[in-house]
């Protein structure tokens, strides 16, 4: 059941983030304080005092599970009934396919409670965090909204199966729910057991802090993602926009690849070391999105929404906030 912890927090109307003490979580909730908007924060254990970013001290946060309907509802209803919701909270890629049962869980079960709970009380908005892995192999390039999706993996059906619930709310109760397929996000400081794509963090974040790597990945592997700054800009717009036409909509910054990736931490840091060790379930992941390319055009279109960072300026940023924390003692 919800225990709840709770700093200052003005009035009960705020927009609710479900996975609030995860690394996009922390993000969004300083992106809405920083436009003077109140959050709320919900997610299984309060968030840790990191080199990342922290949860707003003066916002409300309650610790349950979101398998737990009551524990849900009652975090919605805390929250008010007029501003958003977006619903973070999920297990992730490696996580979802080395325990399928938990993924359908956390990820199906817990979607329709967040949706349930946002209908009973004054059918708020709802924003879900999707994935690119909703889609199928073998698509024409670039990838769009509009192709077929038949994922290989039990996180993007998971995925997908919480899509379809929050078109089937705005179908049959009148809900406003989008929902935004991200590449896989990276950024500094990034946490996240089971991710597939963490490399993508910890190549410029190892080389940052002195500390050799061993690459989870093969060299010549490619991967779409979004950079944290971009994920939580896009999430905040679709959360806060007065329409959105389409509802689902794709997200991504670029396109990584790990060789060019290294050598461009290389340019700033010659001395960074890496070596190679693929893992055999991260590159059974990996290794199906080599070709890919994420068309951003109808988030763009509609809601006005571009992303800001490239593969290099990810590497700078992350670079730079990795050295600066080194320095400060983080």
């Amino acid at each position: 059941m919800a225990g709840a912890r709770t700093g200052r927090y003005d009035g009960s109307v705020a927009i609710l983030i479900t996975g609030g003490a995860g690394f996009i979580g922390r993000a969004l909730a300083r992106h809405f304080v920083s436009e003077g908007r109140a959050v709320a924060g919900f997610d299984l254990a309060a968030p840790q005092a990191d080199a990342g970013v922290h949860w707003p001290a003066d916002m409300r946060f309650t610790s349950g599970d979101i398998r737990d309907a009551a524990a849900v509802r009652a975090a919605v209803a805390a929250s008010g009934s007029d501003d958003p919701i977006v619903h973070l909270a999920g297990l992730l890629t490696a996580g979802c396919d080395r325990d399928p049962a938990l993924g359908m869980a956390v990820n199906v079960s817990g979607t329709f409670h967040v949706l349930d709970a946002a209908r009973e009380h004054g059918k708020r908005r709802v924003v879900l965090a999707s994935t690119i892995g909703v889609y199928g192999r073998g698509l024409p390039q670039p990838i769009r909204e509009g192709m077929a999706t038949e994922p290989d993996g039990w996180y993007g059906y998971t995925k997908r199966c919480a899509e379809e619930m929050g078109l089937l709310h705005v179908r049959r109760h009148g809900m406003d729910v989008r929902a935004v397929r991200m590449a896989a996000v990276t950024g500094p400081f990034r946490q996240a057991a089971g991710s597939a794509s963490l490399f993508t963090s910890l190549i410029p974040e190892k080389a940052a802090r002195g500390e050799p790597y061993a690459v989870e990945v093969t060299e010549d592997t490619a991967y779409p993602v979004v950079y944290l700054d971009d994920a939580v800009s896009a999430l905040a717009r679709l959360a806060t926009a007065p329409e959105a036409p389409g509802r689902i909509y794709n997200v991504a910054s670029g396109r990584v690849v790990v060789s060019e990736m290294i050598a461009h931490v290389r340019r700033t840091l010659p001395d960074a070391r890496f070596s190679f060790a693929p893992d055999p379930v991260i590159m059974q992941v990996v290794s199906g999105y080599r070709e890919w390319h994420i068309d951003c055009g109808l988030i763009a279109a509609e809601l006005g929404w571009r992303p800001r960072f490239g593969v290099r300026e990810m590497v700078d940023d992350i670079i730079r906030k990795t050295t600066a924390s080194t320095a400060a003692g983080g």
